[in-house]
């Protein structure tokens, strides 16, 4: 079998040889003329795959290596019985780890405590619940919203998407649905957006369109009256470089990008394949030993002050945010070009339970916060 894959897919090679030729190109340049020969199709969220790039092909079995599906017409692929893997849940870590170095940092420059804040968090599937376990173990009153999930188990914990909207953090984590009675395009939009309230952290790291971009953007430039992470943006590469300027943090669609999410796309797509083939998986992905696992704290410190200074040497999100704004400050020629390669060229990035915390002195009440993060403590 022939094999197309998207270059920036990690080991993907390696995975994929089992079942025959591997091909690797770049996302945005795969082309129906490219897939005329090739079998398997396995891409990211940048690739489009529909009846015009499928079209007289013999793609036979696409994979995406992302949780989102919203660049896949599955309906198209259903009406073709082409065989369709995706990785959801691959990257949620990822993702909910981003999020918690997100607002670490944010309060700290705000010099609140997580303790009685209130996080509304849209959407429960995946990432969203370990939102809710995360910020719950870190004192954070939780408000979930999730319409679908409502329906299927009653109404339990479940609030309006106004009530989600009120609350001191905003998270987005829902897929991208452009109809239907669960449409999220432009779920936040000119009509809700002042819901939120002044000195409010807004962040999205699902899609760009969920949150309209320009009211946003208006907003900002009107009164910038609250604190904005985006991780995702409209038009993406080629995103609005004055919200980017705007925000606080603002990253290139790399909140999912830590070693084990990248290579649990390729893994669950690996097996999805080796399920449907009935082969025997033989592939395991690689990763390298972590230099510096432990991590000496003093817990005498407050706790966002600790989880800042873990973050700050795990995972520095603001080193993420300064790339992206360098395309604003140093008026970069082509910054759609930069910010694919910021996604390309993206450093290493190992999520939490890779490290040990080791507290200087015995506090079983921050010991069970930090292991509720999948930190090991001593």
């Amino acid at each position: 079998m022939k094999i197309l894959a998207d270059e920036n897919i990690p080991q993907v090679k390696e995975a994929f040889s089992q079942f025959g030729e591997v091909k690797l190109t770049h996302g945005r340049y795969i082309s129906n003329e490219m897939l005329k020969e090739i079998d398997i199709l396995v891409v990211r969220s940048i690739t489009n795959v529909n009846g015009e790039l499928l079209d007289k092909t013999n793609v036979k079995i696409v994979g995406t290596a992302t949780i989102g599906t919203d660049h896949i017409d599955k309906e198209y692929l259903k009406s073709q019985n082409v065989f369709f893997a995706d990785a959801a849940g691959c990257n949620s870590f990822s993702v909910a780890e981003y999020v918690i170095a997100a607002l670490t940092n944010i309060f700290i420059q705000k010099n609140k405590s997580f303790e009685d804040n209130k996080i509304g968090v849209v959407g429960f599937g995946n990432i969203g619940t370990k939102i809710v376990r995360f910020a719950q173990a870190l004192g954070f009153k939780t408000i979930i919203n999730d319409p679908p999930l409502e329906r299927k188990l009653g109404k339990g914990n479940f609030r309006q998407l106004k009530d989600a909207l009120n609350c001191d953090v905003v998270t987005f984590h829902v897929p991208l649905n452009k109809s239907g009675i669960d449409n999220t395009y432009y779920l936040l939009n000119e009509e809700n957006l002042d819901l939120i309230k002044p000195g409010t952290l807004l962040i999205n790291t699902s899609r760009g369109p969920v949150v309209k971009n320009s009211i946003l953007k208006n907003r900002l430039l009107d009164k910038k009256d609250i604190n904005v992470v985006f991780d995702v943006w409209e038009n993406e590469p080629n995103i609005d470089l004055q919200l980017l300027e705007l925000a606080d943090i603002g990253t290139a669609h790399i909140a999912g990008y830590s070693l084990e999410g990248k290579l649990n796309g390729t893994y669950f797509i690996y097996k999805k394949l080796c399920e449907q083939f009935n082969i025997n998986a033989k592939w395991q992905p690689v990763y390298p030993e972590i230099s510096e696992p432990m991590i000496e704290i003093d817990s005498r410190q407050e706790v966002v002050e600790i989880l800042f200074e873990i973050c700050k040497r795990i995972y520095d999100i603001n080193f993420d945010s300064q790339l992206l704004k360098k395309s604003v400050i140093q008026n970069v020629e082509e910054p759609g070009k930069y910010f694919d390669q910021l996604r390309k060229t993206y450093r290493m990035r190992r999520e939490f339970n890779n490290y040990t915390i080791k507290l200087s002195s015995p506090d079983e009440r921050l010991k069970s916060k930090l292991e509720t993060l999948r930190f090991k403590v001593i």
